[in-house]
Formats: C-alpha cells, structure tokens, sequence
C-alpha cells in the first residue's frame, strides 16, 4: 500500500494476489475487489487477481453503483462512472506460456473468457485491461508488422504464443498495447527477468481501445518498487487523462423567514392563532412522532 501512495496510484491492477475467494475488502484505506480460487480447494498454485481503489476512486465507484464481477481467479472487472464517458477496469493474470496441451487449454480459456468480458462492455464505453499477460510481443517479421496495428514501434521482444493471442485479442478488438507506444530507457520497458537466462522481458501490459489512445499519456515501469512489495515484477504506471464524475449534491431550497412581520401586531396575532393548533398535536398520544414533525413543520 505504501508503494501505491508513494507512486501516487489511485487504480491499482494485481495480479498473482493469491488470494481465494471473491469479495470486496478495506486494506489500510485501500478498498480492494479481488477474485480468486474457492478456498474449499486450496493449492500452491498461482492464482488470484484483483483491483485496488484509493478513497477516491473507491468513493467514484460506489457513487457508479459499485458495479464488479468476479469473472474467474484470473479475471476480474470493475465500472466506474468518468465525465462524459463509463469506463471499465479489467485486472488479469494470464497462464504462462504454453508448453503443453493442458496449457494451452488453460491458456485458451483465459482469452475466451476475456473475449466474453469484452463483448459485454457498449461500445461507446472506454476499457483499459491490464495485469500479467506472460507474453511477448515484437516485431518477428515484415508481414507481421503489417497485419497488426494495435503494437507501437517501441516493442522490445520476439513474440511467443501467448504474444499472439495477446496480439489476436488486440487486432480483434480494436485495442493497442500502450506500453509499445511510449519511449523509455529498457530498463523503464520491461518488467520481469527470466530467472534462467537472467534476460529482462516486458510480460505486463495495458490495453486500451484504440478511440481513447489519447487519454493515455504515458506507460512505463518503476523498478524500486518490486523490492518493497516483494515480488519480481516491477510495478507498471500508466498516466491517464480523465475525469471522475462526482456525484450531483441535491440542494434544499433554504426558507427564509420575514421576521419583520412579527412587528407588527396583527401579524403576530394571526401567527399565534394558526400556531396553537399545531402545538395541540404534541399532547395528542394517537400521533405518531413523525407524524408530529411533519405536521409542525407544515
């Protein structure tokens, strides 16, 4: 958490939380929306993703109707009311790699499921998905870089087979993966190092639909802060150019009383006199206190 306010992250995609279960939890002030495994069947395997809200954006949520879905341990999806347009945060955490058949079914399934979440969103809404995508995406070829535009030239990988369907998805779906567009040092580029080869790869991403590529102003990784989470990826921030929509404040028209009548006497009089039917009703035990109130007030 204290990363997340010393970055100055108000939206927060975990990914690997490890966490079972689905549900909604206050965390040092920070309200987090998190989908998991059941805990009935607890395992050391990799799961668990989550969204992490500052007060601010946890107050714009709940003020959009704290609307979320726990897709599966590897998917979960929040909405979130912006001036002038809705927007949906999607955390993820893709399967490695595939290097086997019940891998790349594993693998399958998390992009169909994906592909589900996405043909829900209106299209008129603006999306951003980000998290762990275990891929890699570059420019292997000429006709590649052809057939795909959702990839920027600052890509710094060959692509793998997760990169492909990571790149399908994108094309499909009208996204680009900002990452590839904004120019950094390799070191502000990539996020993980294989822990064989000792090479830097860059595996997380941030997707967004290609008609609100303006909104994002920049995409790049913080590399202090993995040692203080305790992790060996390094925390991806995204800067982007919106507006939470506040919620409209309802005003009670104010009364205002003429309290310069009262000097006069006739005015005074006549107040008294439509006053001490009201006040009758305070004595009267077959009225209810409310019902008191509003008369009184009436």
């Amino acid at each position: 958490m204290k990363q997340l306010q010393k970055n100055r992250i108000q939206i927060a995609a975990l990914s690997e939380t490890c966490m079972y279960d689905s549900g909604v939890k206050i965390i040092n002030e920070f309200t987090w929306i998190f989908s998991g495994l059941p805990s009935v069947n607890k395992t050391r395997n990799a799961h668990g993703v989550a969204i992490c809200l500052d007060k601010t954006a946890a107050k714009v949520w709940k003020d959009s109707g704290s609307e979320w879905e726990a897709v599966s341990e590897r998917i979960v999806k929040i909405k979130l009311k912006c001036l002038f347009v809705n927007l949906t945060i999607i955390s993820i955490y893709s399967p490695v790699n595939p290097t086997n058949n019940k891998k790349n079914d594993d693998s399958q399934k998390f992009y169909n499921d994906l592909q589900d979440v996405i043909n829900r969103i209106p299209t008129e809404d603006m999306y951003i998905i980000m998290g762990d995508f275990n891929a890699r995406v570059g420019w292997n070829n000429q006709k590649q870089q052809n057939l795909s535009n959702s990839i920027g030239p600052y890509a710094v990988d060959i692509t793998n087979e997760n990169g492909e369907k990571l790149i399908d998805l994108s094309t499909i779906n009208n996204l680009i993966i900002t990452n590839t567009f904004f120019k950094h040092k390799l070191v502000h580029q990539t996020s993980w190092m294989h822990p064989g080869n000792k090479q830097w790869h860059m595996i997380d991403y941030t997707l967004v639909n290609k008609k609100f590529r303006s909104s994002i102003e920049d995409c790049r990784m913080y590399r202090k802060a993995a040692g203080a989470i305790g992790t060996d990826h390094h925390l991806m921030r995204i800067k982007i150019k919106l507006h939470f929509r506040s919620r409209r404040k309802l005003f009670q028209k104010k009364v205002v009383y003429d309290s310069i009548k009262m000097k006069n006497d006739n005015a005074l009089k006549q107040f008294q006199k439509d006053l001490i039917p009201t006040l009758s009703d305070a004595t009267d035990k077959t009225i209810s206190i409310d019902e008191k109130y509003d008369r009184f007030v009436e």
